[in-house]
């Protein structure tokens, strides 16, 4: 039974996702903002919801001064519009491993707990009546 509620048990306060998310979008091409928040919005974290764009953008702006990224602007075709185009760096590529290994442990972690919580005698019957 999942409860209808806005509060950080329903994950949807996962801004620190956006980091991996974004690094993994840049893995293998490079983006301009609007393809990541799109590739963002279609990743099961976000839950199926595009992330706000703005945040998105303060945060490309923030891994580029943390060296993570890199981006030049680029004219967008035949308008007259330049669009900021990402890439990873090195720095970004090891930041997405050590992203691996954490979230590895943070999965086995959630799954011992909610391993726990449903060892715990009455914590479903109880959940189940609310």
């Amino acid at each position: 039974m999942y409860i209808e509620m806005d509060c950080p048990c329903k994950g949807k306060n996962l801004d620190k996702m956006l980091q991996p998310g974004i690094l993994m979008s840049l893995y293998k091409q490079d983006k301009y903002g609007w393809l990541i928040i799109q590739e963002l919005g279609d990743n099961p974290m976000f839950g199926g919801a595009q992330p706000d764009k703005t945040g998105v953008y303060r945060y490309l702006k923030k891994m580029e001064a943390s060296g993570y990224l890199t981006s030049v602007l680029e004219n967008a075709g035949d308008k007259d519009v330049s669009r900021r185009v990402y890439s990873i760096t090195n720095k970004g590529r090891a930041c997405l491993g050590n992203w691996q290994v954490t979230l590895r442990s943070y999965a086995a972690s959630i799954a011992e707990l909610v391993d726990k919580m449903e060892e715990t005698a009455g914590f479903t019957e109880v959940f189940q009546k609310l």
